[in-house]
């Protein structure tokens, strides 16, 4: 089934007479074309069309319309647009994106369109958490830009390096080999400061003892990787190597029992208890894991709050921490593919404890 054909599924679904798209990534979603800007309309029936501007419009006819779009510079808004599709088309409601839409956007559209604007609610969400073989594709090769450049600043990471610089030279070293962007602010910290599981790099120098954790991600056709690797620099203590080891284990437990049918809950708690038999519960305050795809969190989730089973084509991140406040934190984040003939871990780098 295509994303147009989805879509179309979707409205007649939720019973209305079509899908309004305006957000970013639904738009990348909807038509596969990467950073575009506009509106793209499908009716319950099937037809898709999609309106852009002239910075988008040769592009888009190239990319979007042998998908089975019609592609659109308009003279009037979108708003305007919509309307009048809305009259040619017969379209009495529209979902729209009530999660991302702001609410002065959604004020004109309810203004202007002669149609009424159903919430979408948890649609696109669910839409997009099963992952087709194509954005799976664009993850791996976002994935392994990510591994290659850790790979390559590995031996930069020594007592003196400072953490800003590194962190910028491994965001450079995966634009040179092909990343179109970082999937978030990438964190590298070290010493004490991987106790904060979201600390940001600064002006420390690394030192000999230090644990160096890094958590970044490279993006491939609007799509995101995510992986965390812990290093020791010099030397690990023995409770530097047990904390380790316990993350390590809670992680492959975690993996273990991400399945089709089982819950977040479910999941999480088999490397939460690792954590928790070896005394460092109240160290491990996150979740277990999230997908990612277009963004770089999206459902499901393998966390403590979490009911919903995963099904074939999730892709979650399992990445348990233990953090010791003011000494030092260790996490592991690997990407796992519930695929249809079976679960792959799209992470390949290393992750036995290494001391650089």
């Amino acid at each position: 089934m295509t994303r147009l054909e989805k879509l179309a599924a979707m409205a007649r679904e939720k019973q209305c007479d079509g899908v309004l798209i305006t957000e970013l990534e639904n738009l990348c979603y909807a038509t596969g074309f990467v950073g575009l800007e506009g509106m793209v309309l499908v009716t319950a029936a099937g037809k898709g069309f999609c309106f852009t501007d002239s910075r988008y419009i040769e592009a888009a006819e190239k990319a979007i319309a042998p998908t089975g779009y019609q592609v659109i510079q308009p003279k009037e808004s979108y708003p305007e647009r919509a309307a009048a599709l809305c009259r040619e088309e017969g379209l009495q409601t529209l979902l729209f994106e009530d999660r991302v839409m702001p609410v002065a956007s959604f004020r004109t559209y309810e203004k202007t369109v002669p149609a009424k604007l159903i919430p979408a609610e948890d649609a696109f969400v669910v839409l997009r958490e099963v992952k087709e073989e194509e954005e799976v594709s664009r993850i791996v090769a976002a994935q392994r830009i990510a591994e290659k450049a850790l790979e390559e600043i590995l031996p930069m990471i020594r007592p003196g390096a400072v953490e800003q610089e590194l962190s910028a030279e491994l965001d450079y070293r995966m634009a040179r080999l092909g990343s179109t962007g970082v999937s978030f602010e990438t964190i590298f910290v070290s010493g004490a400061k991987s106790s904060m599981p979201h600390g940001h790099p600064g002006d420390k120098k690394i030192e000999a003892g230090d644990f160096v954790t890094i958590d970044f991600g490279a993006m491939v056709g609007g799509y995101h990787s995510d992986m965390t690797r812990t290093f020791a620099v010099g030397f690990a203590t023995d409770e530097m190597k047990r904390v380790y080891n316990t993350v390590l284990q809670a992680q492959l437990a975690g993996i273990e029992a991400f399945a089709p049918g089982k819950t977040g809950v479910e999941v999480d708690e088999a490397a939460r208890k690792v954590i928790r038999d070896a005394g460092y519960g109240e160290y491990f305050g996150h979740s277990l894991g999230h997908s990612l795809g277009l963004n770089i969190h999206e459902n499901p989730n393998a966390s403590p709050k979490s009911t919903v089973p995963f099904k074939t084509g999730n892709i979650v991140t399992m990445e348990p921490g233990i953090y010791l406040p003011g000494r030092f934190g260790v996490r592991i984040e690997d990407m796992v593919y519930l695929g249809e003939s079976g679960k792959r871990n799209l992470t390949l780098f290393p992750k036995e404890l290494t001391i650089l």
